[in-house]
Parts: structure tokens; C-alpha cells; sequence
């Protein structure tokens, strides 16, 4: 059974005006987005983002961002206050080129760690990271009751220009 993640053409808008902009500091940016599993509980539906203010980040050079201890304890708050709708949280960057994107060595060390976090605030809502290119995306989600994740078949956005991102060894 494929698992998909779909947006609105205005919330992806958002989220890649977000995550282009330039940082002080940091070469890329982060954010978090919400989404809420679909009736058949392998499609995710999107509906918001956050981005992570400019002063929750932490100068560490050897990564392209690094986030703080706010942040994080902002988006284990946000999952928590969501139980009752059993909207999860994913975590979101940019790679700057064109092309599906995988996650860097960094990215496969760092970014999986603080999906446990997450789940313990709400089990039944899923959680995930999301990496885009410049004209294509990446998922990996984590379900509820799944021991691991599962890569993201296909990211559809929806709407004005429609987009669908499919894994290549999906194909």
C-alpha cells in the first residue's frame, strides 16, 4: 500500500518562500509542518507550517542548521497540543538543487532523533521529515503503531502549479 503526502499549491508557496530565505548565520532553514492522516491512514493531508525564528537557531558550522532547544520544545508542545485533532508534526528543510532529494549523512544522524520526541506526545497521529529540491520532494514517515518509517511513495501538490513528487525506485 503506497504512502502519500499531499499540500496545497499555497502552503507549499509558503513553506519555499520560507525556506529560501537567507539566514545570518545558518546555510539553510527549517521549519515544521502539520498534517493529519486521511481516512485510509497512508495518505497525509498538510494544512499548516511553522517557521523557526531566526534567533532559535544555534551557529554550529559543521551542519547547514541547527536548531535549538526552543524550537524543539516549541514543536514537542505543538504535538501535544494537537492529540485531540491527531494533527503530527514533520520536519522540513530545502536542498538548494533540482532533483529528488535524499537526506544528507547528517540529515539520516540527526534529523531521526527527534522523531521519538514526537511520538511520545501523541501515538496516533503520524510524524515524519519532508526534504525538498528546488522542483522535486522527499518523505519519510512514521505511522502509528509502525515500528519505523516508511519512505513517502508520492507528494502531490494540489492546486495551481499541481505537483507530484514520486520516488524514483517507486516507479
Amino acid at each position: 500500500m503506497s504512502t502519500e503526502i499531499k499540500l496545497s499549491g499555497g502552503l507549499h508557496a509558503e513553506i519555499m518562500h520560507d525556506l529560501t530565505r537567507t539566514h545570518p548565520f545558518a546555510a539553510e532553514r527549517v521549519g515544521f509542518v502539520f498534517g493529519r492522516m486521511g481516512s485510509h491512514g497512508r495518505l497525509i493531508l498538510l494544512n499548516r507550517f511553522h517557521s523557526i525564528p531566526d534567533d532559535q537557531y544555534v551557529d554550529d558550522p559543521a551542519v547547514g542548521a541547527r536548531i535549538g532547544e526552543e524550537a524543539l520544545t516549541w514543536a514537542m508542545q505543538a504535538v501535544y497540543q494537537c492529540r485531540p485533532t491527531r494533527e503530527g508534526i514533520f520536519h522540513i528543510h530545502l536542498h538548494g538543487h533540482k532533483g529528488e532529494p535524499q537526506m544528507s549523512r547528517v540529515d539520516s544522524h540527526e534529523i531521526p532523533r527527534l522523531l521519538p520526541g514526537f511520538q511520545s506526545m501523541d501515538r496516533d497521529a503520524a510524524h515524519g521529515i519532508i526534504i525538498l529540491s528546488l522542483d522535486h520532494g522527499s518523505g519519510w514517515v512514521w505511522l502509528p503503531g509502525d515500528k519505523g518509517p516508511c519512505q513517502v511513495d508520492s507528494i502531490n501538490i494540489i492546486g495551481v502549479p499541481i505537483g507530484v513528487f514520486e520516488q524514483e525506485e517507486k516507479r
